[in-house]
């Protein structure tokens, strides 16, 4: 039984689809697959899997229009047929048109592309004979991003060829992480964390709007927020505007993202969109409760009411109102938290996502 599966990713930087890429790769070989990898050639996603045993890497400079490069093709062509490659997996829209073009000259089983990210697909001569004819299954990693994909062209792929698998977390490992908290608290203050790049999308000025509220409110709080981005500075002098920078604190890069979690009480993600929020969920298996507005993916990550709180988009009254409830109410923040590592558990543990991602390449 031929076992040869090929992931392909030709992103450079390290991102949730790469650390997803990395992560099944070597579940994959665990499982007892022989497992290849296609990458740029200045990868991070490479520098990773370098000297791991049972990963083949071969390494390619791909851009948008390397499918009509001939000697590109010809080489990934080559790799697929001399490595036997039964089924390819593609990250980006530049690596299903290169990698899996290639594939399907080289006589590759099936060609599978995974979209993790909730943006519509243009609705282009290109893109409707890539997914018509190249791809033999679209994974999507939340509905949302199903219904982004078709949101130009309903009729742009069959819906039997779309499978529906969550990113996966992998409860396990994270559970054996050594941590200890960032933040030392001052009092009984309740810290409320907010992870992510500092970009429009992520919307921490909603956030940092809502820290106003919060502050006349009397409420003793503090929030910490993680990350970088081309925001930063406006964000800061937003939160001096406001006169908030008392109670808003930038902690810039955390790679340690456990022991950020366990420093709060409460998660916040007041995101405008996301493919799938991967940092609600580090945040649930920590059993913190999770705050954000009810976009995209996020009524398919937080139960509402149960595992967090969701409320309408850009309403940062509403924000504030559901931040300060669970302020105020330990016992409803235990609760909240408890359901939502049960969640965590139930919904998108990496065992169950791994063996949706086995059904799918052995279908």
């Amino acid at each position: 039984m031929n076992k040869n599966v090929c992931f392909f990713n030709s992103n450079k930087a390290w991102g949730g689809g790469e650390k997803w890429n990395h992560h099944f790769s070597l579940l994959l070989r665990d499982k007892g697959y022989n497992v290849f990898v296609v990458t740029n050639h200045e990868s991070e996603l490479k520098n990773r899997l370098t000297n791991e045993p049972g990963i083949t890497l071969h390494s390619e400079s791909i851009g948008n229009l390397s499918f009509l490069n001939p000697a590109t093709m010809l080489r990934l062509k080559s790799f697929f047929k001399q490595n036997k490659i039964k089924t390819l997996v593609t990250a980006l829209p530049s690596d299903i048109k290169s990698g899996g073009i290639a594939a399907k000259l080289a006589g590759v089983s099936k060609v599978i592309y995974r979209r993790g990210i909730a943006v519509p697909v243009k609705d282009s001569l290109l893109n409707r004979f890539i997914f018509s004819t190249i791809i033999d299954r679209l994974i999507v990693n939340s509905l949302e991003t199903k219904r982004t994909v078709l949101a130009n062209n309903p009729a742009l792929i069959e819906e039997s060829k779309i499978r529906q698998i969550y990113n996966g977390f992998d409860v396990a490992e994270y559970d054996k992480q050594e941590s200890s908290p960032l933040y030392d608290k001052e009092d009984d203050e309740i810290v409320i964390g907010n992870a992510a790049r500092l970009t429009v999308q992520k919307g921490q000025n909603f956030l940092i709007e809502a820290a106003e509220i919060l502050k006349k409110k009397d409420l003793n709080f503090r929030i910490l927020i993680a990350g970088k981005g081309e925001m930063e500075e406006d964000l800061k002098d937003y939160a001096e505007e406001l006169d908030v920078s008392d109670v808003v604190t930038f902690v810039g890069f955390v790679d340690d993202m456990k022991s950020f979690h366990e420093s709060q009480d409460i998660f916040c993600l007041p995101s405008l969109w996301e493919g799938f929020g991967y940092v609600l969920v580090e945040a649930m298996t920590l059993e913190k409760p999770v705050v954000g507005f009810e976009i995209s993916s996020n009524p398919e990550v937080v139960n509402n009411n149960k595992t967090g709180l969701l409320v309408p988009p850009r309403d940062v009254k509403s924000l504030a109102a559901a931040l300060e409830l669970l302020i105020r109410d330990e016992k409803l923040r235990t609760k909240m938290g408890k359901f939502g590592r049960e969640r965590v558990l139930n919904k998108f543990n990496t065992p169950l996502v791994l063996g949706k991602l086995i059904d799918v390449i052995e279908e």
